[in-house]
């Protein structure tokens, strides 16, 4: 029994080691973006209106309202499922920037009740880890050595940011895994449980 777990676990961190993820690493239109998502076999969302921070991508404003072209990559197998943005000119629909996030505040309703969500993910290190390992290997195996690291391990948990300055895209990584969760008043429960990948196109 002891063996069959070991294989099992074995197996689960080789496909995800290995697995491809399919980022859009070069400027496309909405017109092949929705083919190519449709190839996959994504879950449309449609244009989902969303906030964000002021430089987000290059010409994002704060306080202003975006409708990112947006789906749920159901072949990445990683839970939490794969959360895909694509933010595009109004201009001629080209892309800006592309956003792909795992993320469990997607699954997370009311912060008061979700607590033992955060707990349930707090024991997933290892493959959150290896989920981390296979996407900046395969973002190195295209692009080299990263431009910068900043890769912070403490005893509230692990906070990377990897960069990749190319000549067709600047690519942001960033890991959120709390070994701590935060325990306030009203039984509410906080953790950070977040691989993300940005792309802005040059």
């Amino acid at each position: 029994m002891k063996y069959l777990v070991l294989l099992i676990v074995i197996l689960i961190n080789v496909e995800l080691t290995y697995s491809q993820h399919n980022f859009q690493y070069v400027k496309k239109d909405l017109d092949y973006l929705k083919k190519y998502e449709d190839s996959l076999g994504s879950k449309k969302l449609g244009f989902v209106k969303t906030e964000v921070a002021k430089d987000y991508f290059p010409t994002a404003k704060e306080k202003t309202d975006y409708f990112p072209l947006s789906y749920i990559r159901t072949t990445d197998k990683f839970y939490p499922e794969l959360y895909i943005k694509y933010y595009y000119s109004e201009i001629d629909s080209s892309l800006l920037s592309s956003s792909y996030d795992w993320n469990i505040m997607n699954y997370v309703k009311n912060i008061k009740t979700d607590g033992k969500k955060f707990e349930k993910e707090k024991e997933r290190k290892r493959e959150y880890l290896a989920k981390y390992n296979s996407i900046k290997n395969e973002i190195i195996a295209k692009y080299g050595e990263p431009s910068s690291v900043e890769e912070d391990k403490n005893s509230s948990g692990y906070f990377y940011r990897i960069k990749w300055d190319n000549t067709e895209n600047e690519i942001l990584m960033l890991f959120k895994f709390s070994t701590k969760l935060k325990y306030l008043p009203g039984n509410i429960i906080i953790g950070s449980y977040n691989i993300r990948v940005k792309i802005d196109y040059k």
